[in-house]
């Protein structure tokens, strides 16, 4: 049994306090003895640091409290971590003295998007700095869960609380999309300036939108009209966003006004919902406005506007505007005329053609080009010998559409052949051929063969300008020579090259490969790898296997895109990697590792992986379910959309704002055409909203 420690009384205190200088001397005494000389182990390198913490924080929580900044490894190897670092970087939030560090572990955190972290941040909602504060409500916006509300709303009234904080915590919540939150966000949106402290309105705003199928399609509305009317102008451009979204006939009345806002962009995306609505009532405002504009962009959604509403009232009154006494508006007419590109159009610039302006004519010529009708010809043919250099050339280009592009002599004889005489500007004179050249190559004119051809060789020409042609060109030196300008570090052709595979290509690519590794230049390595992952064999996959300068923790992404040459050159255990990445990487990184394996085409890779895909797409993690959903959708668009438009009307705002994004991405027809068919069997007002809007983006990026 052991014995109690006696307690020392106020005299043993007092003999021990009167003991210390004593003790000291004698310290001193011992610490001037010589000592015997010891070598000093060498400092070790920051470098070594970092890999030496990063290695330990998978298994060590303590690994990152006693770091300095200089020592945190660097955010992309900390990302590559993923969720085997979740642990380590909460215990830095909580116990790592370094304010620095702390924010840096608390972004990373949110970047890495394990719920695992929502109790350390928030208790770190406390923490002692402001900026690391805001980091942890913008980590808690990424990770959005209903357990952070009442700590977040609790942090809000807090009246020394900063402004970015606040702001902070109200796009939280908007993230979180829950009843409560939302509540929260509405008291803050009908807060007035007078009540005093900042105006975080337009966040409050932006918060509800993000949560606004939670809301009732009346409160929604109502908001709506709010902010549409009130004095903050970054509140109403928002309201009008919203609006052109909603597209409810409740908001024309507040904003028909706003199409004299001082603000510029107000006035014209109020005009822009106003044609969407398409309520009836807004015709005669347009009308009246129309031909006293002055602003071409206003000019375009006025028409934009009254074209949808009343088609026969806008052209009745675009002639107005199109025989205005000042040229600058006649000629924004004509713009206007071409964009809406409808034949109604034809008579009124017709007649422009013959407008005393040349800029004017010029301006109708290339309208009539947009709208490519062949009754224009007779027109357009008159101007083709023009005095003027560019009312000749886009008189000529407008034929060429008009024709069907039928009349390429026209633009041979005209613009590409004729050499520039003497004191012409040898610049100008450049661009004009370049122009016909590519014009004539996306009909596959091979008289311009050798021209496109220098273009791209010379750099003046970039692939896409060119590639209509290029695959056409079934000459066997064709390949040969985009092969040399990809060797050059052309890595925009390595698509063009994969599909048309010239001879060489492969162990050209696979030595690239292997000096890009070794040079450490990432972007070309990556490059050169998948181009081995499209057109390898079992010899490139051995070469990919032995690749020196790359393991995991080197380069992330490097690791990733070898990973998926491999998967496709058929090793398997290449693809179980890359599924055990997916489900421990950052959140952050997911779209990008989307990206990454959609580009897989062999099907013998796709019907391994694809059960493992649709597992994880019925699985509670929304970054991983809708990252493997969007793996899916490149591969097969019409059997995965529906896990992604069942993320479109999730309850979860993290879910709609992945599918949303997932789905904007794809290039393929397929999946506009899916968007389109979902749009037309859709009831939920809320999500035809956001199928609408997807789609007006779709076409906006053509």
């Amino acid at each position: 049994m052991k014995k109690k420690r006696a307690s020392l009384g106020p005299l043993a205190l007092v003999l021990a306090a009167a003991l210390v200088p004593t003790l000291g001397v004698a310290v001193r005494a011992v610490a001037d003895e010589p000592e015997p000389q010891v070598p000093a182990k060498p400092a070790e390198s920051a470098e070594k640091v970092r890999k030496r913490v990063l290695g330990a924080m998978p298994g060590d929580p303590t690994a990152l409290i006693n770091v300095s900044g200089r020592e945190l490894p660097a955010s992309p190897d900390i990302l590559a971590l993923g969720r085997r670092g979740t642990a380590a970087l909460s215990r830095c939030l909580a116990d790592n003295a370094d304010d620095k560090v702390r924010r840096a572990c608390a972004v990373m955190l949110g970047y890495v998007g394990d719920r695992a972290a929502l109790p350390a941040l928030h208790a770190a909602l406390d923490d002692w700095e402001g900026s690391v504060r805001e980091s942890v409500v913008e980590a808690l916006e990424r990770i959005p869960d209903p357990s952070s509300i009442d700590p977040l709303v609790k942090l809000f009234a807090r009246k020394d609380e900063s402004g970015g904080v606040r702001a902070s915590i109200l796009d939280a919540l908007g993230a979180i999309g829950q009843k409560k939150a939302v509540a929260v966000l509405r008291k803050e949106l009908a807060r007035t300036p007078e009540e005093g402290g900042d105006d975080l309105r337009v966040h409050a705003f932006d918060a509800l939108w993000r949560s606004r199928h939670v809301m009732s399609r009346a409160t929604l509305i109502g908001d709506v009209r709010d902010a549409l009317g009130s004095k903050n102008d970054q509140l109403v451009l928002a309201a009008t966003l919203a609006a052109a979204d909603l597209r409810s006939s409740r908001l024309t009345d507040k904003l028909v006004p706003l199409m004299d806002h001082a603000n510029a962009s107000i006035r014209n995306k109020a005009v822009y919902a106003l044609g969407l609505i398409g309520d009836k009532t807004a015709e005669q405002a347009l009308l009246e406005k129309l031909p006293g504009v002055r602003d071409g962009r206003m000019l375009n959604n006025i028409a934009f506007a009254l074209e949808r509403l009343d088609r026969d009232g806008f052209y009745a009154s675009i002639r107005q505007v199109i025989e205005h006494k000042q040229a600058i508006i006649r000629l924004n007419a004509a713009f206007v005329l071409g964009d809406v590109q409808r034949p109604e159009g034809l008579p009124l610039l017709e007649k422009a053609l013959a407008d005393p302006s040349d800029l004017v004519k010029t301006s109708a010529a290339v309208a009539l080009g947009k709208i490519g009708d062949a009754r224009s010809l007779p027109a357009l043919e008159k101007l083709v010998s023009a005095e003027n250099p560019g009312l000749r050339e886009e008189a000529i280009y407008a034929v060429f559409a008009a024709s069907g592009q039928k009349r390429a002599d026209l633009v041979y004889d005209k613009l590409f052949a004729p050499s520039a005489p003497a004191g012409d500007d040898t610049k100008k004179r450049d661009e004009q051929k370049k122009r016909a050249a590519i014009a004539l190559g996306k009909i596959g004119d091979a008289r311009v063969r050798e021209y496109l051809f220098a273009c791209l060789e010379t750099r003046r020409c970039k692939p896409s300008q060119v590639e209509v042609y290029v695959r056409g060109d079934k000459d066997p030196s064709v390949g040969g020579r985009l092969l040399l300008e990809w060797a050059r570090g052309r890595e925009s052709l390595t698509g063009l090259l994969a599909d048309l595979r010239p001879a060489g290509t492969l162990p050209l690519a696979a030595a690239a490969a292997e000096s890009a590794v070794a040079r450490g230049a990432t972007d070309d390595a990556e490059s050169a790898i998948d181009l081995v992952g499209e057109l390898g064999d079992a010899d490139a996959r051995g070469r990919l296997d032995r690749l020196e300068g790359a393991p995991p923790m080197s380069d992330p992404w490097l690791e990733l895109h070898t990973l998926t040459a491999l998967a496709r050159l058929g090793e398997t255990s290449a693809e179980a990697t890359l599924l055990a990445r997916m489900d421990t990487v950052a959140a952050v990184w997911l779209p990008r590792l989307s990206g990454i394996m959609g580009r897989i085409k062999e099907k013998e890779v796709r019907e391994r992986l694809t059960p493992e895909l649709v597992k994880r797409e019925k699985g509670s993690d929304p970054d991983v379910a809708l990252a493997a959903a969007a793996v899916r959708l490149a591969w097969d668009p019409e059997g995965a959309v529906f896990r992604l438009l069942d993320a479109l009307a999730s309850p979860s705002v993290k879910e709609r704002d992945l599918a949303d994004r997932y789905l904007a991405r794809p290039k393929d027809p397929k999946v506009t055409w899916l968007l389109r068919r979902a749009l037309a069997r859709e009831e939920r007002l809320d999500v035809k909203d956001r199928l609408r809007s997807l789609l007006d983006r779709r076409r906006d990026e053509k």
